[in-house]
C-alpha cells in the first residue's frame, strides 16, 4: 500500500443545498440552485485505509517475476548461484527461498526458487543484477533482513558463483543522542536497468545487513529511520527522520548523524476542536521508485514536541486525526517539509480557518467527468478531494441553462456522468460535517464559474485560503480581539480583490470586512466577537468562486 494513504470514505447521504445552509442567510449573490436530481449514473467513490505501521510506496516488481522455463533454449544459458549466510552456511529454504536476476536490459526480473542455498535455471544469455534476501527472527525477537546482492553478473555460457553472507555489513541509523533509537530501518536498493532508474530491491526490519558493492553502473543506497526516545512509537518528546542517500552500497553502509547537523522543528499540532488524536507517516521523498513511510503516534491533541529533519531532502506527512487513533473515520492531512540546512525552526499543524483549496476537473477523463475539491485544508496542509469522514453533501455541476451535467453524494468528489462538452458551467459542492473531533468547518458552500474549452484538459478549480494569526493551539482567538486574516490565491490567477464577510451566528447575519492588497494575496481585518463563539468567513472572487465557511475557527 502506497505511504500516502487515501483516506477512508463513507457512503454520503444526499442532501440538498436548502437543507445543508437551513437558517444560514447570505448575501443574496449567495443564493444556492435547486436540488439536483438524483443521477442516473452513479459516482464511483475513492476508498482506503490510514494504516498505523510503516508504509511502502512503489511497484513490486519482485511479486512480478516470473519463472524461467525447466530447460536453456538457443540464447540461453545455465546460471547456478549458491547462497550463504552470514554465518557462512547454506541458506535454508524457510528463510531464504528466491533469487531475483534482474535483466541489465529493463526486462522484467526472472525469479528463481532457493533451495537450501541452492539456485539454478536457464536465462538468456546478458548482464544481470543478482538479488536475494534472507529473513531470520533472534531469540529475542528482533527482525533482520540480509540483502545479498551482485550488481552485475555477465552470462554467455553456464555460469556458476556464490553469493557470500559473510561479507554483509550491518545498516543502522544512530544519533548522538544517548536515549535515541530507532524501531525499524528501512532501505532501498536502485539501479539503471534499461532505459530507467528504479527500485531494485527493498527492505525493512529492526536489523538490516546488505554485502557491498561498488558504485558502478549507477547503483544506489537510500536509508531511512525514525529515532525517538528509547525506540517508542507514542510518547516521545523528540523525533528524529533520518534519510540518507550514496553512491554503491559502502562497506559502511550505517548512518551517523550529529542533532546539530539536522534541521530542528518546535512543532505544535493544533487541536481540530474536540477530543482528537493524531498519528502521521514520516517519508523522505527519494528520486527512486519506492519510498517509505514511518508511521509515529502524535498522540491527544493539542501538543508540541521537537522534530528533526535530515536537511536538504523532501519530506512528505501524512497526518490523520479521530478521536482515539483507531481511525475507523478519520481526517487526514498532507503537508510537506524541506530544509536547506541545519537550524532552527517553528511549525503549527492543523492550524484553522480550514476551507477549500485547489483542486482539479477533468471534463473528458475516460470517458467521465472527474472532480475533486479538498474541503478542509489549512494554510500548512492539504487534504484530498472528498477525503471527509461523517460528511454528507454534493457535488454537482450545472451548464448555462441550469440543467444539470453532473452530480454526486459525495462532497468535492465525483467520477462519472457522460463528459462536459465545451461551454460555461457552474460547480457546486454543499457539505456538511459531525466529525466529534471537530466543531470547525461543520458546513461549506462553493460555487465556481467554470469554462470548459478542450474537455480533455484538466482545469484547476481554485480557491482562497486562509491564516488566522493569533489563534492558540485549540484554534480559538481570544474575545474581542483584533483579528487579521491572510488570503492566499490557491489555483486563482485574477488580480481582483476579493470580497470578505464574517459572521458570528452560524451564518444567519454577515457583516462584510475591509480587504487589502498584501503581497500576493490579500488582508482582511476585523474585530472578533466579544464572547465565546464561532466566526464564520465567506470569500467572493468576481467570476472566479464563492465560498463559505461555517465556523471556520473558535472564540474563546
Amino acid at each position: 500500500m502506497a505511504f500516502k494513504a487515501a483516506p477512508m470514505f463513507t457512503a454520503a447521504v444526499a442532501l440538498s443545498t436548502a437543507a445543508l445552509l437551513a437558517g444560514t442567510t447570505l448575501p443574496a449573490s449567495a443564493a444556492a440552485p435547486a436540488s439536483p436530481p438524483s443521477p442516473s449514473k452513479p459516482a464511483a467513490e475513492p476508498s482506503g485505509r490510514f494504516q498505523r505501521g510503516l508504509v511502502r510506496k512503489g511497484p513490486d516488481r519482485e511479486a512480478k517475476a516470473r519463472r524461467p522455463h525447466a530447460l536453456a533454449a538457443a540464447g540461453e544459458h545455465v546460471l547456478k548461484v549458491e547462497l550463504l549466510g552470514r554465518d557462512g552456511r547454506p541458506t535454508t529454504t524457510d528463510h531464504n527461498s528466491r533469487l531475483y536476476v534482474w535483466p541489465l536490459n529493463g526486462d522484467m526480473p526472472l525469479g528463481l526458487d532457493v533451495v537450501d542455498g541452492h539456485a539454478e535455471g536457464p536465462v538468456p544469455d546478458g548482464d544481470y543484477v543478482l538479488s536475494s534476501k534472507i529473513y531470520d527472527t533472534a531469540p529475542d525477537g528482533r527482525e533482520s533482513v540480509t540483502l545479498l546482492y551482485a550488481p552485475k553478473v555477465q552470462v554467455g555460457a553456464d555460469t556458476a558463483l556464490t553469493l557470500d553472507g559473510r561479507a554483509a555489513r550491518p545498516i543502522k541509523v544512530t544519533a548522538d543522542r544517548a536515549d535515541a533509537s530507532a524501531g525499524v530501518t528501512a532501505a532501498v536498493v536502485s539501479q539503471r536497468l534499461g532505459d530507467h532508474y528504479q527500485a531494485v530491491t527493498t527492505m525493512a526490519a529492526d536489523d538490516l545487513y546488505a554485502t557491498p558493492a561498488a558504485p558502478g553502473g549507477d547503483l544506489h543506497l537510500d536509508v531511512a529511520a525514525q529515532l525517538t526516545k528509547d525506540g517508542a512509537q507514542t510518547g516521545s518528546p523528540y523525533l528524529y527522520n533520518i534519510s540518507s542517500s550514496v553512491q554503491g552500497i559502502p562497506a559502511d553502509p550505517s548512518v551517523r548523524v550529529r542533532t546539530a547537523d539536522l534541521a530542528e522543528v518546535r512543532t505544535r499540532y493544533a487541536s481540530p476542536g474536540g477530543a482528537s488524536c493524531a498519528g502521521a507517516h514520516f517519508s523522505p521523498l527519494w528520486t527512486t521508485s519506492a519510498q517509505y513511510g514511518f508511521y509515529n503516534r502524535i498522540g491527544a491533541l493539542p501538543t508540541e514536541r521537537t522534530e528533526y529533519y535530515t536537511p536538504g531532502v523532501d519530506w512528505y506527512v501524512d497526518q490523520a486525526t479521530d478521536r482515539s487513533c483507531a481511525f475507523d473515520e478519520y481526517d487526514l492531512l498532507f503537508h510537506h517539509e524541506r530544509f536547506s540546512g541545519p537550524g532552527r525552526h517553528t511549525r503549527t499543524v492543523g492550524q484553522a480557518p480550514f476551507g477549500p483549496s485547489q483542486g482539479e476537473f477533468t471534463p473528458d477523463g475516460d470517458g467521465q467527468n472527474v472532480i475533486q475539491i479538498p474541503l478542509v485544508s489549512s494554510a500548512d496542509a492539504e487534504t484530498s478531494g472528498g477525503g471527509l469522514s461523517l460528511t454528507q453533501g454534493t457535488t454537482s455541476l450545472t451548464d448555462a441553462s441550469g440543467a444539470v451535467v453532473a452530480t454526486s453524494s459525495v462532497p468535492g468528489y465525483l467520477n462519472g456522468w457522460e463528459p462536459a462538452k465545451p461551454g460555461s458551467y457552474t460547480l457546486t459542492v454543499d457539505a456538511k460535517r459531525s466529525a466529534p473531533w471537530t466543531d470547525f468547518a461543520t458546513r461549506e458552500h462553493i460555487t465556481w464559474n467554470v469554462k470548459v474549452t478542450d474537455s480533455k484538459a484538466t482545469l484547476p478549480i481554485g480557491a482562497v485560503r486562509y491564516k488566522a494569526p493569533g489563534l492558540d493551539a485549540s484554534n480559538r482567538a481570544a474575545a474581542g480581539s483584533f483579528q487579521t486574516l491572510g488570503l492566499t490565491p490557491d489555483g486563482v490567477t485574477t488580480s481582483a480583490t476579493p470580497k470578505v464577510w464574517t459572521s458570528t451566528d452560524d451564518g444567519t447575519t454577515w457583516q462584510s470586512v475591509p480587504v487589502v492588497k498584501s503581497g500576493t494575496g490579500w488582508t482582511a481585518a476585523y474585530r472578533n466577537p466579544a464572547r465565546a463563539g464561532y466566526v464564520s468567513l465567506r470569500t467572493q472572487v468576481d467570476g472566479v468562486v464563492d465560498q463559505t465557511v461555517i465556523r471556520a475557527y473558535g472564540v474563546r
